[in-house]
């Protein structure tokens, strides 16, 4: 199951319209230097064709980083790259916590000490999230902070 990277949506879009005005400009350096009438010289060309090629993988790299369970592991995905290289070991997780709206996870990972991580996605996908993790390892202990407090309320 795959858990989308909570973003801002303004994020997203700026990201997606640097992916197409990238893509854009490659298309116009390639187009150049295959001999169709472009005022670009082959400089500008090739300046467009590298700089369209790197910022258009950065920005679709970037809307696709995603939370990935598996059977044995829980993944940090950019593109098809884990970038947690299975440290997250599913039977290892200790804890689950909610707490001022942040998700959280303990495990072990190297040492005897637990390791606390947050797992940024968005509210509405918690308990998915939660359910299966506890599905998958049943050990798991859950703790929600129900006494959360705004400023309005402390005063």
């Amino acid at each position: 199951m795959k858990y989308r990277l909570m973003s801002p949506l303004a994020i997203r879009i700026i990201l997606w319209i640097i992916a197409a005005v990238s893509l854009a400009g490659l298309v116009l350096g390639v187009l150049a230097l295959s001999g169709v009438r472009i005022e670009l010289t082959t400089g500008q060309a090739t300046l467009l064709i590298s700089t369209g090629s790197l910022t258009l993988l950065v920005s679709l790299l970037l809307n696709t980083i995603h939370y990935k369970v598996d059977d044995k592991y829980l993944h940090l995905n950019i593109a098809f790259v884990d970038m947690l290289s299975n440290r997250i070991q599913l039977k290892n997780i200790l804890n689950i916590a909610i707490i001022d709206g942040t998700f959280y996870i303990s495990y072990i990972w190297k040492g005897p000490d637990p390791t606390i991580a947050a797992v940024v996605i968005k509210k509405e996908r918690f308990e998915d999230m939660k359910e299966l993790l506890m599905a998958k390892n049943p050990n798991i202990v859950y703790f929600e902070d129900k006494n959360e407090t705004t400023d309005s309320q402390q005063q």
